[in-house]
């Protein structure tokens, strides 16, 4: 299965303010769905087989409690250079600290089997799969609010990149896009 990337951004392609913050409703969406919303939540919790996250994007939800009550029961790989909190009871967590971005997806994709490996952030490991050309699809979750200034998506790596729409969602709250990567 491919590797895909699912992220929330805001309208200007802000994943969070500048400060690290993302308290505007970013992700109202996932934790509160409105019936068109749901459907996109429920394959997403579905398809994933493994997630790949960053210290901070596990940090943020860990902190506050937020994985104790994560749908997803698949293999998190949390990559970080940092000291990690304990794995939350009943999940399959592995701190791993690896030489390379490719070397994390690699065993995140065969963890995933038939399913996705899907990386649910934070900013800094978007940023390096993407660098290295190692996301198949992406799927934004755009939030109509506009941060004016924060921490982008997209940066220079991606430049050139074509995304090929597979699906297009409005809901109320949120515009669900779903791309095939395309590389040039």
């Amino acid at each position: 299965m491919p590797v895909l990337l699912d992220m929330a951004v805001s309208l200007d392609g802000m994943v969070s303010r500048a400060d690290g913050s993302v308290d505007d409703g970013l992700h109202d969406w996932y934790f509160d769905p409105t019936p068109v919303s749901k459907p996109i939540v429920d394959e997403l919790v579905e398809t994933s087989g493994s997630l790949v996250l960053g210290r901070n994007a596990f940090g943020s939800a860990g902190d506050e409690g937020g994985w104790n009550d994560t749908p997803y029961d698949v293999p998190h790989f949390v990559v970080s250079h940092r000291p990690l909190p304990p794995a939350p009871p009943g999940r399959t967590v592995e701190f791993i600290e690896v030489a390379s971005i490719e070397e994390a997806i690699a065993r995140a994709t065969e963890a995933a089997g038939s399913r996705y490996a899907t990386i649910g952030g934070g900013a800094d490991i978007a940023h390096q799969c993407l660098a290295a050309g190692l996301v198949d699809e992406v799927q934004l979750h755009v939030v109509p609010v506009v941060f004016g200034r924060g921490l982008r998506l997209f940066d220079d790596s991606t430049a050139g990149w074509a995304l090929r729409p597979i699906r297009v969602v409005g809901a109320p709250n949120v515009t669900h896009l779903r791309y095939a990567v395309e590389r040039p």
